[in-house]
C-alpha cells in the first residue's frame, strides 16, 4: 500500500513536480557539503593538533623547516611554509633597525597565507546560504501555485466540498514541507561552519603570532651575539 506522500506524487502536476525536483536538488546538494566539510574540518583539526603539539617544543626558528618535514598536511603546516619561504628571502645581515621591517614581512605573509586557508574553508558556504534562503520561497511559490490549482478545480466542480478541495490542498503543502526540509539542515550547517571557520582565524592568527615571536628572538639572539 502506497504512503499518501507517494500517492499525492503521482498525482501532482508539472509545476509541483519541478519545484520538488529542485528542492532535491538543494537538498542533494546541501547534504554533500555538510558532510564533506564536517569530514574536512573534523581531519583538519586534528592535523592542526598533532602539528601545534610538535611546534610548542621548538625553541629555534630554523628548526621549523624540519618540523614541517616531518609532519602532515594541515592549515597550520602551510602557515609555517609560506612563512619560511618568505624568511628565506631575508638577508643574513640582522640590524636593530631591520628586526621590525623583517618582521612586518612575515606579518604580512601570515596574513595572506590565513586569508587562503579562510577561503578554502568557506568554500561552497554560499551554496548552503542560498539554499537555507530560497527552498522555503520555492517551497511556497509550489504551495501557492497548488492552491491556485485547488480553487480552479473549485470552480470548475462548482463545490467546495472536502473531497474537491482537501486533495489539491495537500499537494500544495507538501512544497512546502520540502522546502522546510531542504532550509532547516542547510541553514544549520551554514551557520555550524561560519562559526567553526571564524573560531579557526582566530587560532590561526594566534598561532602566527607565536611563529613571528620565534622569528624575533632568533634575530634578537643573533645580533646579542654580535654584540657580545
Amino acid at each position: 500500500m502506497d504512503m499518501p506522500v507517494i500517492q499525492m506524487l503521482r498525482q501532482s502536476d508539472i509545476a509541483t513536480i519541478i519545484v520538488l525536483c529542485i528542492l532535491a536538488v538543494m537538498s542533494l546538494g546541501s547534504w554533500g557539503i555538510i558532510i564533506t566539510k564536517t569530514i574536512f574540518l573534523r581531519r583538519n583539526q586534528k592535523a592542526n593538533a598533532r602539528f601545534f603539539n610538535q611546534f610548542i617544543h621548538v625553541e629555534h626558528f630554523v628548526d621549523l623547516k624540519e618540523l614541517c618535514k616531518s609532519s602532515a598536511d594541515s592549515a597550520l603546516k602551510r602557515v609555517t611554509e609560506e612563512v619560511l619561504i618568505e624568511a628565506t628571502k631575508f638577508s643574513n645581515f640582522v640590524s636593530y633597525d631591520s628586526i621590525q621591517h623583517r618582521a612586518s614581512l612575515l606579518e604580512d605573509t601570515i596574513q595572506r597565507s590565513i586569508e587562503g586557508i579562510r577561503l578554502d574553508e568557506n568554500r561552497h558556504l554560499s551554496f548552503l546560504g542560498i539554499c537555507s534562503n530560497l527552498s522555503p520561497f520555492f517551497g511556497l511559490l509550489g504551495t501557492v501555485w497548488g492552491i491556485m490549482v485547488a480553487f480552479y478545480q473549485i470552480g470548475q466542480h462548482g463545490s467546495a466540498d472536502l473531497t474537491v478541495v482537501a486533495p489539491g490542498i495537500a499537494m500544495a503543502l507538501i512544497t512546502t514541507v520540502g522546502g522546510l526540509v531542504v532550509a532547516i539542515p542547510a541553514s544549520a550547517g551554514y551557520n555550524m561552519f561560519v562559526s567553526r571557520t571564524g573560531e579557526n582565524e582566530i587560532a590561526y592568527y594566534n598561532f602566527g603570532s607565536r611563529v613571528l615571536s620565534l622569528f624575533k628572538r632568533g634575530d634578537l639572539l643573533a645580533l646579542e651575539e654580535v654584540a657580545g
